[in-house]
């Protein structure tokens, strides 16, 4: 047999161990590419979530604007519908009437609008929607009872617009105006 030089036999050794390294490097950057593939997919999947996160953030954040944009001019007709209050309580006949009527309507509008009035007569005094601008004693009264309402409160939908203004029962201890 003839013998190969030290040259050749290096050649055919890479030749020999060649395919092995032709295989395995398509494996190792298959191996490679498929992970790629996975974080870019859960990448995907992470902004998905987050984009419906944000759209349904900026739909809520539509919605209270959209509710509440009346908000100013609702603050702005409650002393008018104080006064026609008064107006009611003062007048007879048809004038009280007439000026009833005017009242109700204006009333019914801002209802619609979503305007309600904080109910305070009789009730526990809630300090998140009443405002005690005086405390007296009554020995037949509840503590902590509203005994008359200053001026009326209102809520737009669920926010305090304007606190009612209240005379509270208070027997125990010292009485404050």
């Amino acid at each position: 047999m003839k013998e190969k030089s030290p040259a050749f036999q290096d050649e055919e050794d890479q030749e020999a161990s060649s395919p092995e390294s032709k295989e395995a490097a398509p494996r190792d950057e298959l191996a490679e590419l498929r992970r790629q593939n996975e974080e870019l997919v859960t990448k995907l999947k992470y902004l998905q979530a987050e984009f419906e996160n944000y759209r349904k953030r900026a739909d809520r954040d539509a919605e209270t604007v959209v509710k509440f944009a009346h908000e100013l001019l609702i603050s702005s007709l409650l002393p008018v519908l104080d006064e026609m209050d008064a107006a009611v309580a003062a007048l007879d006949g048809k004038a009280r009437e007439g000026v009833r009527m005017v009242r109700d309507n204006l009333a019914r509008a801002l209802h619609d609008a979503g305007l309600q009035e904080i109910p305070a007569q009789g009730r526990v005094f809630d300090p998140y929607e009443m405002d005690c601008i005086e405390q007296v004693p009554e020995p037949e009264g509840k503590d902590g009872t509203v005994k008359e309402v200053v001026r009326k409160g209102y809520r737009l939908h669920d926010r305090v617009l304007r606190p009612a203004q209240v005379i509270v029962i208070r027997n125990r201890g010292e009485t404050n105006g």
